[in-house]
């Protein structure tokens, strides 16, 4: 015996009865989403220096760290006062404040991103000069690039919200729910940004 198929009712609610109960079950994501990546970066710097700090062959010809580098923190930590800026704005419920925040985020995103692109390629010719390679040499190369890499695959992650909260400044009214929304892409952004000093520590050791 088949069962007639069951239909939607008109006016029927979403899976969140309002947009508060919505902004804490994003908060609760995000809270879990950012204790397992603390675990997954904090676990990589340790075996870094676990390998590093054992070593006493540890070579000490490697590269500085690119200039470049150091361009991609300042836009970082820019971007983080963008984001606080936009919170503060959408606290205000200024739209433009928001909008003009969002946008010099998005710039500052791509600064980062475009620099530690550039910032490899010069490390890696520089590393490339190196008459002899050990095996100390290849361990060091790789937590670099293992390092800066998964950094910047979760800044790239992080252009998504980056991009739906520019969407919706521009295109869009702003709801309680879009508040929740750039509130939770700020702290993930100052918690890439926290990240950031702690690798960026972390290879000045290499």
């Amino acid at each position: 015996m088949t069962r007639p198929p069951t239909t939607k009712a008109a006016g029927a609610r979403g899976v969140y009865a309002t947009e508060a109960e919505q902004v804490r079950a994003g908060s609760l994501g995000l809270l879990l989403l950012l204790i397992s990546l603390g675990m997954l970066f904090g676990g990589l710097v340790l075996a870094v220096l676990v390998i590093r700090l054992g070593d006493t062959k540890w070579p000490d010809d490697l590269p500085h760290l690119p200039w470049q580098i150091w361009v991609s923190t300042g836009s970082l930590l820019a971007m983080s006062l963008s984001f606080a800026g936009a919170v503060k704005a959408a606290k205000r419920q200024s739209d433009v404040g928001i909008r003009s925040c969002l946008v010099w985020a998005g710039i500052l995103a791509v600064i980062f991103t475009v620099m530690q692109v550039w910032a490899w390629v010069d490390w890696s010719e520089q590393v490339s000069q190196l008459e002899s390679m050990t095996d100390q040499h290849r361990i060091a190369i790789t937590g670099f690039w293992i390092l800066t890499g998964l950094h910047v695959a979760h800044v790239l992650g992080g252009l998504v919200p980056l991009g739906m909260l520019g969407w919706y400044a521009i295109f869009r009214t702003w709801t309680g729910a879009r508040h929740g929304l750039l509130r939770h892409t700020a702290i993930y952004w100052h918690f890439l940004d926290a990240v950031w000093i702690i690798l960026l520590l972390t290879l000045l050791m290499l």
